[in-house]
C-alpha cells in the first residue's frame, strides 16, 4: 500500500488552518456603516439600469454612494421573478455610476408608509374570505401566515405561531407574491406616475428597499451588509482551542474509551482508501466529434434492481417518495411538520447554524420539547465550523449569536443533543429528519439561513415502510454518539428491530436506502456501474466533484451514444471545489458531455441513470463516496422517476448556462485539482 497521501495532506491543511486561525485578530476596524435614515426620503434619488442599481444620499454635506447589482435570471416574457441583493457602499469606479445614473433610469421613490399599504392591500387580496382560513407567503426571509379571525379581520402571524385552529389553504411563494403586488401596483398608480414604471420603496425593516419594476415584472429586495465591525471576518481566536479539543480530544482521546472499535477500523479503512484514490490517468481523444446520441431504449430497470441486490447488498422497502426543491419549499413543510408532532422529533444534521433563521427553529424545537420527545444529533466538526462561519447577509437589528447551537438547544429545555465524534478527520454528513416514526426528510439541507435563502438545494420527503428503516439507523447513530458508544451500537443494530408501519401505504414504491461508511460504499459502486450500465441518458446536478473514476465512466458512457449531461454551480461556496468543478467541466465539454453552470451556488446531490433516481446527501469527491457516512435513496418509479427530472432537471437546465467550449484555466488548476481529490 502507498503511503497514505490523503491523510497527510489532510492532517497538513487543517494545521495550517488552526495556525492562521489561533494567530488571527479581529483586523481593521472599519468605519461606521451608515444606513440611509426613512427621514431622508427627501433628499434621497435611485437609479437602475437592467440589473444595476445606485442610489445617491446625503452624508456629511456631501453626496454618498451606494449600489447594488444581481444576476439576471431567465425566464419568460410572462413570468413573475423576485430576487436579492445585498447594498454595497464601497467606492466605485465613477464611470460605473455614469452609465446608471441617467435621467431616464431616475425611480420614482416611496417611503415605508406606502409599502406597508402596499404590503397590506397584497395580503387582504390573497387572504381566502373564510374566517379561520388563511394562507402561507414565503417573502422577506419570512414564512408568514396571513388569515381572518372569527370576526373576519385580516391578522399575520409567523408560521410557527399560528393558531392551531387556523386552516392553511394555499401557499404563496417570492414570485406568488411579486405577482400580486406588481398587479396591484400597476392598477393602483395615478395617472401622474405612468411616466415610469420602476419604484423603489423604503421599508424602515429588513430587507431596506424593495425595487418594483412593473415592465419586466420583477422585485428586487435589497438589504444592508452585515456591519464590519459588529462581525469582523476574521476567525476568532477561540476556534483554535475548540478545533483542537474536538479533533484530539474528542475524536482520538474520548473515542479511545468509548468508540474504540470504530476508532480502530475508521482509521485502517481511511488508510486504505488514501491509497485507493491514486487512479491511472485515461486519456481519450477529445478531438474526435462524439457519436450521435443512441435513440433506443434505455436499460432494463427491472433487470437493474435485481443486479443492485446483489451489487450492494441493501433491500428495498415499500414508501413513497415528495420532493422539496429548494428552502422556501422544505423549511415551511418542516416547521409544519414540528408543530404537528405527537411523539417525537429526531434530528440528525451535519450541521446546525447559528444565524437567526438557526434560532427560530432552535426556538420552535425548544418550546416543542415541552409536550413531544426532541433529539438533535449534530457532527462535531459540521457544529464546530459553523460557530466560525461568518453569516450571510445582514442579521436583524439586535440580534445575537450564540456562541454554541448545542448549549442553546439545552438550554432551558427538554431537548437531548448529541455530537458525533470526527476520529482520523471522518464526519457524519448525513441530513436525515424524522417525525413521529411516519415521516422522514433526506437529502442535502442543514440547519440555516443559506439553506432557508440563498442556496438551490433539495430534500426528500418519505413515508411509508421505507421509514422505519431510516428510524432504525437513527437510534443506531444516537446510540453510537452516546457515553457507551460502540457498545451501545451493537446493542442497538443487533436487538434493536425494524419497526416496517404503515404497510398498506396506498401508491407505494420501491425505494432502496443507500449508504457511505466505514467499509462500506453503496452509493459510489451503485453510481459507477448505473453509468457503466446506462444506454440512453444521464443526468447528474452535483456541488462538489471530484472523483477520477466516475469522470472516466461518464466520458465512456458519451462514447457509447449516452446524452451526459452535468450541472455544476456557478459560483461554488469552497475556492478548491470551484477550481476543480472547473478542471471537470473542461474535460467533459471536450468529449462532448453537455455541462451546465447553474447560477449562484447549487448545493443539489441527484442523479438520473436511464430512469433510475439516486438522490441524497452525498458528494461526488472521495470523502463522500468512500469514508464519510453519508445517505441517499434510490427508485426507479417512472412516475417518481419523471417529477425528479421535471421539477429538478429540466428546470436548472433552462435557468443554467450552458458551457459550448472549455474554459480558461491553468496548470495550476489542474495541481489544485488534484489536491482536491485527496479531500
Amino acid at each position: 500500500m502507498k503511503i497514505p497521501a490523503a491523510l497527510v495532506c489532510r492532517f497538513a491543511s487543517l494545521l495550517v488552518m488552526l495556525a492562521v486561525a489561533g494567530c488571527a485578530t479581529s483586523g481593521p476596524r472599519s468605519r461606521y456603516l451608515e444606513q440611509i435614515a426613512p427621514e431622508s426620503i427627501t433628499n434621497l434619488t435611485a437609479y437602475c439600469a437592467g440589473s444595476s442599481l445606485e442610489i445617491i444620499y446625503p452624508l456629511g454635506g456631501k453626496e454618498a454612494f451606494a449600489h447594488a447589482t444581481w444576476q439576471p435570471v431567465p425566464r419568460a416574457a410572462t413570468e413573475y421573478s423576485y430576487q436579492f441583493a445585498i447594498l454595497s457602499f464601497e467606492k466605485e469606479k465613477r464611470a460605473a455610476r455614469k452609465s446608471v445614473i441617467l435621467q431616464d433610469n431616475r425611480l420614482l421613490i416611496r417611503d415605508a408608509k406606502q409599502w406597508q399599504q402596499l404590503l397590506h392591500a397584497v395580503m387582504v387580496g390573497l387572504v381566502p374570505n373564510q374566517p379561520g382560513h388563511g394562507i402561507l407567503l414565503l417573502v422577506q426571509y419570512m414564512e408568514l401566515v396571513v388569515y381572518r379571525d372569527p370576526s373576519g379581520a385580516v391578522k399575520v402571524t409567523k408560521l410557527e405561531s399560528k393558531p392551531a385552529e387556523i386552516t392553511v389553504d394555499r401557499t404563496f411563494s417570492e414570485e406568488g407574491f411579486s405577482r400580486a403586488a406588481i398587479e396591484h401596483l400597476a392598477a393602483s398608480v395615478s395617472t401622474i406616475d405612468r411616466h415610469t414604471s420602476q419604484f423603489l420603496f423604503l421599508t424602515g425593516e429588513s430587507p431596506a428597499f424593495v425595487l418594483v419594476d412593473l415592465h419586466e415584472r420583477r422585485l428586487v429586495f435589497l438589504s444592508y451588509p452585515a456591519d464590519p465591525e459588529a462581525e469582523p471576518f476574521a476567525v476568532p481566536g477561540w476556534f483554535t482551542l475548540r478545533a483542537l479539543n474536538s479533533l484530539l480530544i474528542k475524536s482520538l482521546a474520548i473515542a479511545a474509551i468509548k468508540n474504540p472499535v470504530s476508532l480502530v477500523s475508521r482509521g485502517l479503512w481511511h488508510l486504505g482508501t488514501s491509497g485507493m484514490t491514486i487512479v491511472d490517468a485515461v486519456s481519450f481523444d477529445s478531438s474526435q466529434t462524439p457519436p450521435p446520441l443512441n435513440s433506443g431504449p434505455g436499460m432494463n430497470l427491472a433487470d437493474w434492481e435485481r443486479e443492485l441486490d446483489g451489487l450492494v447488498s441493501a433491500k428495498r422497502y415499500q414508501g413513497r417518495v415528495q420532493l422539496f426543491i429548494d428552502g422556501s419549499q422544505f423549511f415551511p413543510e418542516f416547521i409544519q411538520s414540528i408543530e404537528n408532532a405527537r411523539q417525537n422529533i429526531d434530528l440528525m444534521m451535519y450541521i446546525f447554524s447559528i444565524d437567526d433563521y438557526s434560532i427560530r427553529i432552535a426556538d420552535l424545537l425548544k418550546e416543542r420539547s415541552a409536550s413531544v420527545r426532541v433529539r438533535v444529533r449534530v457532527d462535531d466538526l459540521g457544529s464546530l465550523f459553523a460557530r466560525a462561519d461568518r453569516a450571510h447577509g445582514a442579521a436583524p437589528p439586535g440580534f445575537q449569536r450564540p456562541s454554541d447551537m448545542v448549549s442553546y438547544l439545552e438550554a432551558d429545555s427538554q431537548v437531548r443533543v448529541r455530537t458525533s465524534s470526527n476520529p482520523w478527520f471522518t464526519i457524519d454528513h448525513r441530513k436525515c429528519i424524522i417525525i413521529d416514526h411516519r415521516q422522514a426528510y433526506i437529502g442535502g439541507m442543514n440547519i440555516g439561513s443559506v439553506y432557508r435563502y440563498e442556496w438551490h438545494d433539495m430534500m426528500v420527503g418519505l413515508t411509508g415502510p421505507i421509514v422505519g428503516r431510516l428510524d432504525k439507523e437513527y437510534r443506531e447513530a444516537w446510540a453510537f454518539a452516546g457515553p457507551l458508544g460502540d457498545f451501545a451500537y451493537a446493542w442497538a443494530w443487533l436487538f434493536d428491530r425494524e419497526h416496517l408501519r404503515q404497510n398498506d401505504i396506498a401508491n407505494a414504491i420501491d425505494i432502496r436506502p443507500l449508504h457511505t461508511a466505514t467499509g462500506k460504499v453503496q452509493i459510489y459502486r451503485a453510481q459507477l456501474a448505473a453509468i457503466r450500465r446506462a444506454k440512453s441518458y444521464i443526468y447528474i446536478e452535483n456541488a462538489y466533484f471530484t472523483d477520477a473514476n466516475i469522470l472516466r465512466e461518464l466520458i465512456l458512457a458519451r462514447q457509447r451514444g449516452v446524452d451526459v449531461r452535468v450541472i455544476l454551480p456557478a459560483e461554488n461556496d469552497i475556492g478548491i471545489m470551484q477550481t476543480s468543478n472547473l478542471v471537470m467541466a473542461n474535460e467533459m465539454v471536450r468529449n462532448g458531455i453537455r455541462v451546465y453552470a447553474y447560477p449562484g451556488m447549487s448545493h443539489v446531490k441527484a442523479a438520473i441513470y436511464d430512469g433510475w433516481a439516486c438522490v441524497g446527501s452525498a458528494n461526488l469527491e472521495k470523502m463522500s463516496l468512500r469514508v464519510s457516512q453519508e445517505l441517499d435513496v434510490a427508485y426507479s418509479d417512472s412516475a417518481a422517476v419523471n417529477r425528479l427530472k421535471q421539477d429538478l432537471f429540466e428546470a436548472d437546465f433552462k435557468r443554467s448556462r450552458e458551457l459550448t467550449s472549455p474554459l480558461e484555466s491553468s496548470w495550476l488548476d489542474s495541481v489544485v485539482k488534484a489536491f482536491a481529490e485527496e479531500l
